[in-house]
């Protein structure tokens, strides 16, 4: 998969052409394998996202929360942490992630896998961002009980800020 992905040059594709590449692969049946799921997500956004100095078109941010909706695990592996742990990330990708975790279309289940990946990278600011803007949608009690448990032992300077975030959304 990733030479097949490599040949055809998935990473320089117009945005354009990535939604309608995307929208395709979303309606396959069956589904993509988790491995190959990984390799495209990597192959279709990683560079892409890297690259952004501007905000990201409508049509890759499109492409990227569809394929996230359908492929939340292989997207956590091949991306999320990758993109939030890169140097140099700046304010269009952790946007980009913003608009991600804030988008209505993620069910509760991707939620929670989206928060448990956050919540096992190394902290930065990036990433308390992007943890807040999942926080901002309603958590269910269970979520809220999960992130207090990964918050305890946490000795980062963000956890009493996480704590008090965490605190307001419990009244």
């Amino acid at each position: 998969m990733e030479l097949l992905c490599s040949q055809l040059q998935l990473s320089q594709i117009p945005d354009s052409v990535l939604l309608q590449f995307c929208s395709c692969l979303l309606s396959l049946s069956p589904a993509l394998s988790i491995s190959n799921a990984t390799v495209l997500a990597r192959s279709l956004f990683l560079g892409r996202i890297l690259s952004l100095t501007t905000s990201a078109s409508r049509l890759l941010r499109t492409a990227f929360i569809s394929f996230c909706a359908k492929y939340t695990y292989p997207f956590c592996r091949a991306l999320l942490g990758p993109l939030l742990q890169a140097p140099g990330v700046g304010s269009a990708q952790t946007e980009l992630l913003c608009s991600l975790m804030k988008d209505e279309s993620l069910e509760p289940d991707t939620q929670v896998l989206l928060l448990e990946q956050v919540l096992e990278l190394a902290w930065k600011e990036e990433t308390f961002l992007v943890l807040q803007a999942l926080l901002e949608r309603q958590i269910t009690e269970p979520q809220r009980l999960h992130l207090a448990l990964v918050l305890e032992p946490n000795t980062t300077f963000l956890r009493k800020s996480l704590q008090s975030a965490l605190r307001l959304l419990s009244r």
